[in-house]
């Protein structure tokens, strides 16, 4: 199979979706809205580019290009057997939600933040703690990503979720000053899925 089946079956079927139901930051998600990005990347109007011929984001594993309607992914992506790649295309899949709900400018550290938080969810999911990055070493996001996602875990995946605003401020403050998200600029623009 191809990364774009891969994701499409990841978005419809995979086991850490059914738990992405939660609320953060006023914005809701919900395991019906990845079904709807998958039949969209099924219809060809979000792509899975070959991503040999893309740059991708310095440092990214995959991302999700905003007013692009595009996911991208490395060739060596392994979505069906690695829980890495399943938590990455979580966090991917949650920004492509977002845009789908066509929010507009918002601040970078929020947009960031829920992904970030259906990362840790898809890892608490698959029963293991936040990613690492080569040294073994957990960036502060992916920490506060773990400790957010704790706070609201409901472990039978059929309660929403809801992210306090205490841990929304404090989340979006550890993101907001990330060098990698302040390099970024303060805010991203989602345009939702263009025709």
């Amino acid at each position: 199979m191809s990364i774009k089946d891969d994701l499409v079956d990841f978005l419809r079927n995979g086991r850490e979706i059914r738990y992405l139901n939660f609320e953060a930051f006023g914005y809701r998600f919900s395991p019906g809205q990845y079904a709807i990005i998958a039949t969209e990347v099924e219809k060809g109007r979000i792509a899975v580019p070959d991503t040999t011929l893309l740059p991708m984001s310095s440092g990214a594993a995959a991302s999700w290009k905003y007013g692009l309607n595009e996911f991208w992914f490395p060739s060596d992506a392994d979505i069906p057997n690695n829980d890495a790649w399943r938590a990455f295309t979580a966090h991917e899949a949650t920004h492509a939600v977002h845009d789908m709900l066509r929010p507009g400018i918002i601040a970078r550290p929020v947009a960031e933040a829920i992904g970030y938080l259906a990362e840790a969810i898809a890892r608490k999911v698959q029963k293991k703690g936040a990613l690492t990055d080569k040294k073994g070493a957990v960036d502060p996001i992916r920490a506060e990503a773990m400790r957010v996602a704790n706070a609201i875990w409901d472990p039978t995946g059929l309660h929403q979720m809801k992210v306090s605003d205490a841990d929304a401020e404090a989340f979006q403050t550890i993101v907001g000053n990330h060098p990698h998200y302040v390099a970024q600029g303060p805010s991203v623009e989602y345009h939702g899925l263009e025709d």
